[in-house]
């Protein structure tokens, strides 16, 4: 797939044709699907997916096309192919980039490709079209710009995949040991064919050693020669089925090949008919499911690449070609699916079908009745939109369940239609000329499922609509026309499913509906013309899971019913088509109500909260959010363009179950933190787009299991001032790294690249990948964590002063195989340098990493050396013996034990060493860079030496040190411009010498946790000291029993004595700008 997308991108304009060859149920459907939904071809092509079949017909195609790429309602169909190559001319033009999938080309010639390729205007516009042909059709296509040959699996792929569709490893261990010479050999058969061992090995999941055994031993497998493998893996799989999965999987052939079937539609057909097997245990939906799900595990049913609808929840199926004409084949004679007048006299003559699709609609009416017979159960007849049909049509098909009818412009329905008495499923939608329905509409008894959708000139329901007491599902979407329901609507009380969206005509719902008592999904979205949104019976409806009142008009009556739909999972109140001024009042009491909705799933209040938002303080906007952190099963929340929200309060990051959070528009929040990209394994935990003033995104790489991408795409939208991305080892390709256009991102100030600490997969890949993740050249911060592999990329090394010449502060944290460090000595304007855990970096030559620039590290004041095992020298100067780090203010080094300085330490006006023993070896000889004529032996860590300050001291702070720390050799004559000193947990000092206060300037001297001292020097309370210091005292009970004394507080009366509780924090200290040495 790789090398398909690259050959596409590195194409240049025009037309552009790649061509997957390979035998029947090798992948080719698979490999396309994967490039068509790539993340940066969704991003950068328009795109439309084309079943071709046997015949191309530059009509179909051409309008196939047409439909997909262009906006909803523009588009009808054109039996013109000249018109049509006009239509898509304009559509084309102006830059567009397009691509186009066509599925399964049987044509031999080459003549009608060579007509696509003029419809498509090659040469002219940014087309790639991806052409999926059978390697015995191949040569056809041999001009193509990119052919892919796809090759069968290696045993090996093959083994993997048998082994995963057949549950091996949830077997037990003698079990597998048992079952692997047999897969073995039933791979083996499979050819490396994908399709064939997907729906082969499935059906073994549940068959014991026995029963795969007979399977490899079939009689089927003699037939080899004769029959295309496929089919053959197919036949044996249909023989592994239960019956009546085997039924419902014969009927999916009664839909036209390569169609995309709606779930919701299959469902209900096979309900309609009764192939669903009855049970005690599971509701017939749940059987249904069940069915799917089994289908797909076979590769029998297939995702839909392109749905076509703008129901994002819906769900699509198609059939690979090869699996179309075994549900054909096992059908068994059942079914007519014809398009073609002549051939409906061959079918009628074999009197065994019971269900028709027809797609041709020309056919004559005598036809038409033909096959309207008594042993007919279904009629699916699309797009017979010139036809009108006699009264007496359906007089003969007294046994009709399932009658599929949308798209015909009915005026009026055949009166035959109302004698149907076994009538379980009516689908007219699309009916756009239908008004009304006659009153003998109530004599279908048995209708459990009724669709009106798009009827967009229906007026009224009859009264006699509300005697069909078994519907379960009521479709009357997009009836506009439509004013009012029937005061006796609530009379359908089995009503599960209520669709009245788009209803924009209703004025009020019925005080009946409260009766509804068995619904468990109800949709008002878009019943703008509704004065109370929600009658107060509505709160009854305790079955209720799906409410959707997105896009109406007003919010009336919500907060008085929502409480007690106690088992509502699905809420959408998202784009108001108005706001009104009392919104805001329905929203603040709903915020109240909604928590009390503990079985909430999903939430979407996209657009919603604008109206209170706007009006709330900032905090209690945050708060108003926070309320929604109580809804403790919630997976899916929408706060999409609430262009008020300024901030998501963290309470929502404790709502363990949340998978997505969509924050796209919020033009007005600031940050994003990470807790918020850190969900339960979600597909898009995240979704952030046009947040115009976000300033800070703290990005989570996700990858779900099987995904060729990750969902790094996310990024490319986003414009902060700073960003993190963390788990980098989950990006799947350098390519995602090329697309979210790191480099443009001009307003990006502060970035921090993470890959997880401690991963036992040390990947190649890390400096691969960073060397595609170029900040912008007005990046001042920059951090790298996690980082794995040897060597930086050039625009952190050689490169880095032109690639960031505005960089500030760079930190490396958790870098355990790099040895090389960024030339940060070319950056003019680098004033601080962390690097903690790099470990390999042996030596630290300041003068190598200033490039030899006599400007190097002028504005450096910062520098942390923490943790770095195997550090073992800090030169900090050039060669010509010129310190390098002329501005230095303070050197922390921690936990560097090897690490020893040059001939002499660095200068710095504060110096921070911590567990650093070999640095407090002090040699024995003064190197050349040392001006003091003072001269110390060598000694383990046991003192701070403080001499040659030329700025002076003015704060002290000594934790867990001896008595040798404050010795008057070190000590006297040193400290004259000290102002604040600190002794804490010095475990072993006893007493505090008259040295240390005498000959200072003190103002204030903490004691902390120092057992041992159990008096006060008398320079202190003698009034020695004329600055009167501050005494602050902790966790010293010896010394303060001593200054509880009478006499003593007589001593220190002049003293500002301060004694702290032992449980408060520690007190901070800061040395506002002054010279400060730590011994730790």
């Amino acid at each position: 797939m790789a090398a398909i997308l690259s050959a596409a991108r590195e194409s240049s304009r025009g037309l552009f044709v790649l061509a997957i060859c390979g035998v029947g149920g090798v992948g080719k459907t698979t490999i396309a699907k994967m490039v068509f939904s790539d993340t940066t071809i969704i991003r950068d092509y328009a795109r439309a997916w084309v079943y071709v079949g046997k015949e191309f017909d530059l009509k179909k195609i051409g309008n196939c096309i047409l439909s997909q790429l262009s906006n909803k309602g523009e588009h009808q169909d054109s039996s013109d192919v000249e018109l049509t190559m006009k239509r898509l001319d304009v559509l084309l033009g102006g830059g567009n980039k397009v691509l186009i999938v066509l599925d399964d080309v049987w044509d031999e010639g080459a003549s009608a490709f060579d007509g696509l390729k003029r419809m498509l205007g090659a040469g002219k516009n940014d087309s790639k079209v991806i052409v999926m042909v059978t390697t015995r059709n191949a040569q056809n296509f041999l001009d193509a710009n990119y052919r892919c040959e796809t090759s069968p699996l290696s045993h090996t792929e093959s083994m993997e995949l048998i082994y995963r569709k057949c549950g091996f490893a949830s077997r037990t261990e003698e079990a597998r040991m048992e079952l692997q010479e047999i897969l073995h050999k039933i791979a083996t058969k499979c050819m490396g064919l994908p399709l064939a061992i997907h729906a082969l090995g499935y059906t073994l999941r549940s068959k014991t050693r026995e029963e795969i055994i007979s399977v490899l031993n079939s009689d089927f497998w003699k037939y080899s020669l004769e029959m295309h493998l496929p089919h053959l893996s197919f036949s044996l799989a249909l023989q592994c089925m239960p019956p009546n999965l085997r039924l419902c999987f014969a009927y999916c052939a009664i839909f036209p090949r390569g169609h995309s079937i709606l779930k919701d539609d299959l469902v209900h057909h096979w309900t309609a008919l009764q192939l669903i097997e009855p049970s005690d245990r599971l509701s017939t939906r749940q059987l249904a499911d069940k069915y799917i799900g089994m289908l797909l595990g076979m590769s029998f049913l297939q995702h839909s690449v392109l749905p076509p609808s703008d129901d994002s929840s819906a769900a699509y199926f198609t059939l690979h070609d090869l699996i179309y004409d075994c549900a054909h084949a096992a059908s068994s004679g059942k079914l007519i699916i014809s398009d073609d007048e002549n051939s409906y006299q061959h079918f009628m003559q074999k009197n065994s079908y019971r269900y028709a699709g027809l797609t041709n609609s020309d056919v004559s009416q005598q036809n038409l009745s033909g096959i309207l017979s008594a042993q007919l159960r279904m009629l699916l007849f699309h797009g017979c939109s010139n036809k009108q049909f006699s009264d007496d049509l359906f007089s003969s098909a007294k046994y009709l369940s399932v009658l599929d009818l949308r798209d015909c412009w009915l005026q009026k329905l055949p009166d035959s239609i109302f004698q149907l008495r076994q009538l379980r499923y009516l689908n007219l939608s699309g009916s756009s000329k239908l008004v009304n329905l006659p009153d003998s509409f109530g004599n279908l008894l048995n209708l459990g499922h009724i669709d009106l959708s798009g009827c967009s000139q229906f007026l009224e329901l009859p009264a006699s609509f509300c005697n069909l007491t078994n519907v379960m599902h009521i479709d009357l979407s997009g009836c506009s026309g439509l004013l009012e329901l029937p005061a006796s609507f609530g009379n359908l009380t089995n009503a599960m499913h209520i669709d009245l969206s788009g209803c924009s005509g209703l004025l009020e719902l019925p005080a009946s509906f409260g009766n509804l008592t068995n619904a468990v999904h109800i949709n008002l979205s878009g019943c703008i013309g509704l004065k109370t949104l929600l009658p107060e019976s509505f709160g009854v409806l305790k079955k209720l899971e799906h409410l959707d009142l997105s896009s109406c008009s007003c919010l009336e009556g919500i907060p008085s019913v929502v409480d007690g739909l106690t088992n509502l999972q699905h809420l959408n109140l998202s784009h108001p088509c108005c706001y009104l001024s009392e919104h805001r009042f329905h929203l603040k009491a709903l915020k109240d109500k909604w928590v009390k909705l503990s079985n909430l799933r999903y939430l979407n209040l996209s657009m919603c909260l604008n109206p209170i938002l706007c009006y709330l303080p900032e905090k209690e906007g945050t708060e108003y959010i926070d309320s929604i952190s109580h809804l403790d099963n919630l997976e899916h929340l929408d706060l999409s363009h609430n262009i008020f929200l300024f901030e998501i309060p963290k309470s929502l990051g404790e709502l363990s179950q949340l998978q997505t959070l969509n924050l796209s528009g919020c033009s007005r929040l600031k940050r994003i933190e990470k807790w918020m990209g850190e969900r339960n394994c979600p597909k898009k935990p995240l979704v952030v787009s046009n947040c115009l003033g976000l300033e800070r995104y703290q990005f989570v790489v996700h990858t779900d299991e099987g995904a060729n991408r990750s969902n790094l795409a996310q990024l490319k939208d986003v414009s902060c001032k700073e960003v993190e991305i963390s788990r980098l080892e989950k990006v799947i390709s350098t390519e995602e790294a090329q697309n979210i256009g790191l480099t443009e991102k001009k307003k990006l100030q502060k970035l921090a690249l993470v890959w997880s600490a401690g991963r036992d997969d040390v990947s190649f890949k890390d400096g691969a990948l960073l060397a595609e993740l170029v900040p912008p050249q007005n990046l001042q911060y920059f951090e790298l964590h996690g980082y794995s592999s040897e060597y930086l990329p050039a625009w952190l090394t050689s490169s880095i002063f032109s690639h960031l010449p505005n960089l500030v502060e760079v930190t490396m944290v958790d870098i355990p195989s790099c040895s090389n460090l960024p030339s940060v000595g070319v950056l003019a304007n680098l004033q601080r340098l962390i690097l903690r855990r790099v470990a390999k970096v042996t030596r630290i030559d300041a003068g190598y990493l200033s490039g030899g620039s006599k400007a190097a590290f002028r504005r450096l004041m910062h520098v942390t050396l923490d943790d770095m095992v195997n550090l073992k020298e800090l030169d900090t100067y050039s060669s010509s013996d010129n310190f390098v780090f002329p501005t230095l203010d303070e050197l922390v080094i921690n936990k560097c034990p090897e690490l020893r300085f040059g001939d002499s330490p660095p200068k710095t006006r504060m110096l921070v060493i911590s567990d650093c023993n070999q640095l407090m070896m002090y040699p024995e000889k003064r190197g050349k860079h040392d001006n003091s004529s003072t001269c110390t032996t060598s000694a383990p860590v046991t003192e701070v030496v403080i001499e040659s300050c030329e700025v002076p001291l003015h704060s002290l702070h000594i934790r867990n040190c001896s008595e040798k720390i404050i010795s008057p050799e070190i000590m006297k004559g040193r400290l004259l411009s000290l102002q604040l000193l600190s002794f804490s947990h010095c475990a072993s000092l006893t007493y505090l010498p008259e040295h240390v206060v005498q000959d200072t300037s003190i103002r204030e001297l903490i004691i902390h946790g120092c057992h041992g001292i159990k008096s006060l020097p008398r320079s202190i309370y003698e009034k020695k000291n004329k600055h009167y210091p501050h005494l602050r005292i902790r966790d010293c009970p010896e010394l303060k029993k001593w200054c509880e004394l009478e006499e003593n507080k007589t001593k220190c009366a002049h003293i500002h004595l301060i004694f702290e509780e032992s449980g408060t924090s520690e007190p901070e200290t800061t040395t506002h700008g002054k010279r400060q040495i730590e011994p730790m």
